[in-house]
């Protein structure tokens, strides 16, 4: 039995991890898109940082625990 519960954990967080690094990817993706926009005082990197963060927040609370 404890090895079902082990490979179940194994499982979820190999989700999470997959989530995580997708998140990130999509995150510098998005960074990189709105700096190349040259946005001078710095308020479109601040909004998509403050989406970013959230995303992530969300991302998490959505994960079985």
């Amino acid at each position: 039995m404890q090895r079902h519960h082990d490979s179940i954990d194994d499982e979820r967080i190999a989700d999470n991890l997959r989530c995580t690094i997708e998140l990130t990817e999509l995150g510098l993706a998005l960074r990189q898109s709105v700096l190349q926009q040259g946005e001078p005082n710095g308020d479109a990197i601040r909004k998509v940082m403050r989406e970013i963060r959230r995303a992530k927040e969300q991302a998490w609370q959505q994960s079985p625990s």
